[in-house]
């Protein structure tokens, strides 16, 4: 069943996926064909309660609200083989969980994790630069908790080791 995501609970479970590219030209495709796959997804025959969006041309965000019904393992499942299918459609990855996302000066910058003790060093963040913390697990984390300062996320580590140097 198909909810619009604004009216869904803050205490809905999300699924973020970024795209390695942005999906300028594609946002509006890949909504409504979300959108439609959203409208039959079942968990063991029952309707969940789910919506999605494509937020900052970058992040395709599902929503499911679970005090209407739980997500299965076997729906979950199934949404992350339309999402794959999906991305080859649409020829672009949205599993790539090596890169991270910041909003830079209000431009998306994908950075591989493994160079931001590098681009710690080398002063890539400012006090402006925001983290996109795809970990979050619910919708008022969204709100919240996702695009924070990267010190003040799971990211810190990189940041102490900064500041001791």
């Amino acid at each position: 069943m198909r909810a619009i995501f604004d009216e869904l609970s803050d205490k809905s479970r999300i699924w973020i996926f970024q795209s390695s590219q942005p999906l300028v030209g594609k946002a509006e495709q890949i909504t409504q064909e979300a959108d439609a796959f959203l409208q039959q997804w079942a968990a063991h025959g029952s309707q969940l309660k789910a919506s999605c969006h494509v937020a900052y041309n970058h992040f395709l965000i599902i929503a499911i609200d679970e005090d209407f019904n739980m997500a299965s393992g076997c729906s979950i499942d199934s949404m992350t083989r339309f999402v794959q299918e999906l991305a080859k459609k649409h020829d672009v990855e949205l599993f790539d969980r090596t890169k991270l996302a910041f909003n830079k000066e209000g431009e998306i910058v994908l950075v591989e994790m493994n160079k931001m003790k590098t681009l710690v060093a080398e002063g890539f963040f400012t006090s402006e630069t925001l983290f996109f913390n795809n970990n979050i697990q619910t919708k008022a984390q969204l709100n919240s908790e996702w695009l924070v300062k990267p010190e003040e996320s799971w990211l810190n580590r990189y940041f102490a080791v900064a500041k001791s140097v």
